[in-house]
C-alpha cells in the first residue's frame, strides 16, 4: 500500500465517535513506562512522538493480532499532520495531546509515563463514554469548534484530541499494509471483482490495501 495514498483517508477533522464499551472493555496490553519511538517525527517532537504511541498503542493494543506500534500508525499520523492538514486543526491536535497528557496526570493516581496501556485504554474510554452522554458537554465542544475565533479551553483542546485521535488510529491501522496483508483477508492480485459478498461470522473483513 502506498502510504501517501492511505494519509487521505485519515478523518482527523471529523468528530466521529467510537465509544462502545464494549470495544473498549476488549482493548488490553501492556506498554513500557517510558516509550521510547525508534523513527524521526516530522510533526511531532520526540517527547510528543512517544505519547502518540502509548495513546495509539492503548487504542489498537497488540495482542495475537498486530498493535498500533507494529502498523506504524502514529509515523503515519505524525506525517498526515504535517502535510495534509491545516495549521489550525494540527495545533487544535497537538494542544489537544498536551492537555490529555496533563489531565492523566492531575487525575489518576499513577503518572501517564508509568501508566500501562491498560490504564492509558480505560481513561479514552470512560472519557468518550462520558463525552457522548452529556449533550451539554457536546453541545459546548461543538459550539466552540464552529466558533474559529473564540479562545479554546482546555477541556475543549481535550475533547478534539480524544474524540479525533480514536478514529484516526483505527482509520490508520486498517489502512497499514502490514494489518491489510496479514490481519486482514488479502487477495494482491483479484480475478473477478464481487461487489456484494454476503458476510459469515467469524471469517476476516476483507482489506482494502
Amino acid at each position: 500500500m502506498e502510504r501517501r495514498k492511505a494519509l487521505k483517508n485519515i478523518g482527523l477533522g471529523s468528530a466521529a465517535l467510537f465509544s462502545s464499551s464494549a470495544l473498549f472493555g476488549a482493548l488490553q496490553s501492556c506498554s513500557p513506562s517510558a516509550p521510547e519511538v525508534g523513527w524521526l517525527p516530522v510533526f511531532f517532537t520526540p517527547a510528543e512522538a512517544a505519547q502518540m504511541e502509548k495513546i495509539c498503542e492503548a487504542i489498537a493494543p497488540k495482542t495475537s493480532t498486530p498493535g498500533a506500534t507494529d502498523a506504524g500508525v502514529v509515523n503515519h499520523l505524525d506525517q498526515a499532520l504535517k502535510v495534509l492538514y491545516k495549521e489550525k486543526d494540527s495545533d487544535y491536535f497537538r494542544r489537544g495531546l498536551a492537555a490529555f497528557v496533563k489531565s492523566y496526570d492531575d487525575t489518576q493516581d499513577t503518572s501517564f509515563n508509568k501508566a500501562t496501556t491498560e490504564q492509558v485504554t480505560q481513561v479514552i474510554n470512560d472519557f468518550m463514554i462520558g463525552f457522548e452522554n452529556d449533550d451539554a458537554k457536546s453541545k459546548a465542544y461543538y459550539a466552540s469548534l464552529q466558533d474559529e475565533n473564540s479562545e479554546k479551553s482546555e477541556e475543549f483542546l481535550m475533547t478534539y484530541f480524544t474524540v479525533n485521535v480514536v478514529p484516526a488510529t483505527f482509520r490508520s491501522y486498517f489502512t497499514s499494509e502490514l494489518v491489510g496483508e496479514t490481519v486482514m483477508a488479502y487477495d494482491p492480485i483479484p480475478q473477478v471483482y464481487e461487489g456484494c459478498i454476503p458476510y459469515e461470522a467469524g471469517t476476516k473483513a476483507w482489506s482494502s490495501v
